[in-house]
């Protein structure tokens, strides 16, 4: 591998799915959603949620629900999801911050049926393609870290792995994700993000 600097990606939660991260449940609206918080829970971006609840008896007309944020790499993006009754949508656009979420089209019917717009499971350091350098443990590791990019899995480290740094400098494809159902300490060290694309 050629020297270059790396970016790194500080990842010290859970990253498992957090439904109403970015906007707690609320009436549907024709206008502008209260956005609670800005980012992930976890450093590095993530893929954005939209969950429906009927109210009423008979689902609204839902629209559509743009978000419009940041990439990893800094980058404007938006992107238009459209609800699905009863159920949970997820984006193919990676964000590691929302600056805003919009309800388009929406119309009640019996009641005002309800959304939480939140982030699916895993950390994505990376959008697009580039460089898995090392990840570093920080602190014994309490749970696994699976390590994937589009092709699939990199590499699993083991619940309880020692503290240290493990080299990888491996291509990835598509984009960085790294997933973890533990509050585990770890910096994963990459090559810059470039302008996230659509996931499939």
């Amino acid at each position: 591998m050629t020297d270059q600097a790396y970016a790194y990606t500080s990842i010290a939660a859970t990253t498992a799915a957090v439904t109403n991260r970015f906007v707690a449940s609320t009436n549907m609206i024709v206008g502008a959603y209260t956005v609670a918080n800005a980012s992930p829970v976890w450093g590095g971006g993530c893929l954005v949620t939209v969950t429906h609840t009927q109210v009423g008896g008979v689902t609204d007309t839902l629209g559509t629900i743009t978000v419009v944020g940041t990439d990893p790499s800094g980058s404007a993006i938006s992107e238009t999801l459209t609800p699905v009754s009863a159920s949970t949508v997820t984006g193919t656009k990676i964000f590691r911050t929302v600056t805003s979420v919009t309800g388009v089209g929406w119309v009640i019917n019996t009641g005002n049926d309800t959304i939480v717009v939140g982030c699916a499971a895993g950390s994505y350091p990376i959008a697009g393609p580039g460089v898995l350098h090392s990840i570093v443990v920080n602190t014994t590791a309490a749970a696994t870290v699976v390590v994937s990019d589009a092709r699939g899995t990199i590499a699993t480290l083991k619940a309880s792995i020692a503290e240290g740094v493990y080299l990888f400098d491996v291509m990835v494809s598509g984009y960085l994700k790294v997933a973890t159902t533990s509050t585990n300490d770890i910096t994963v060290t990459h090559s810059q993000s470039v302008p996230s694309y659509p996931l499939g």
